[in-house]
């Protein structure tokens, strides 16, 4: 599917950020390396129904390919060991569902071309983040 959301991302301000990650359960050191430091993330089609997201940031990195519409195991990057599955809600949205905890917690990041731009709106336990990025 040919969307806006295939670029690089540069991260550019957060809302909330430190509030849903303690919902999401990241101690107080990662939630301060969190909130300083810079990061990117690419958004590529690799093919058969696959796409993957390569953030980099001066602290942690993750280069994941999700099988859309599978569930996968996901290390994430705060250290979570996540059942996630992505799918494409239109050309303009990745919608993320992450399941810990025996799929007693659950969190959903939905990755929107808006703008000119890209949200990443994330959600945990009713606490909602929003991360602005520009095109690279």
């Amino acid at each position: 599917m040919a969307s806006p959301l295939l670029a690089k991302w540069k991260l550019e301000k957060s809302e909330n950020f430190d509030e849903y990650m303690k919902a999401v359960g990241v101690n107080i050191a990662l939630r301060k390396m969190g909130a300083i430091v810079n990061s990117t993330s690419e958004i590529s089609d690799e093919g058969n129904g696959k796409i993957r997201i390569n953030t980099q940031s001066t602290f942690k990195s993750a280069n994941v390919l999700f099988p859309v519409g599978e569930e996968i195991t996901e290390s994430t990057m705060d250290g979570r060991t996540c059942k996630t599955t992505i799918n494409w809600d239109g050309p303009n949205k990745l919608h993320q569902v992450q399941k810990w905890d025996n799929g007693k917690r659950e969190a959903t990041l939905d990755w929107i071309f808006q703008d000119g731009g890209m949200v990443l709106h994330l959600e945990c336990d009713g606490v909602i983040c929003d991360r602005y990025h520009s095109k690279c």
